[in-house]
């Protein structure tokens, strides 16, 4: 997976995923529930599809510059260990960790984006 080739391309991506992200959970009605303990094949395979954007997220965040990700409260050290555990350790994830990330994290990593964007006068919606 390649990472965007600018910051601002960066936290667009990030937005970007995030907001669909977000709005997907709700409209399938897909909780925590469903995500830690898939009842079918199409829950298993939306909890994955759920995770990948996750890998998607933290490849982004893992990218930024480090001047910039501190300066606006993005965790790149946080974001390249989910990550790398998404990304290389086959099957041996923790879901309830890659929940928190939606549940938890998600909501600061938008407002990060935010933030950053009016500062430099650029739209995200």
């Amino acid at each position: 997976m390649s990472a965007k080739p600018t910051d601002l391309a960066r936290i667009q991506e990030i937005y970007d995923v995030i907001v669909q992200t977000q709005r997907q959970l709700g409209a399938l009605s897909f909780d925590k529930a469903r995500f830690l303990h898939p009842g079918n094949d199409q829950d298993e395979v939306l909890a994955e599809g759920f995770m990948n954007r996750v890998l998607r997220v933290t490849e982004e965040v893992g990218r930024l510059d480090d001047e910039l990700a501190s300066s606006y409260g993005f965790n790149t050290a946080g974001a390249s260990g989910v990550r790398n555990r998404l990304a290389h350790a086959y099957g041996d994830v923790d879901a309830e960790i890659i929940w928190a990330v939606i549940e938890r994290e998600f909501d600061a990593l938008l407002s990060s984006c935010r933030r950053y964007c009016d500062d430099v006068g650029v739209d995200l919606e």
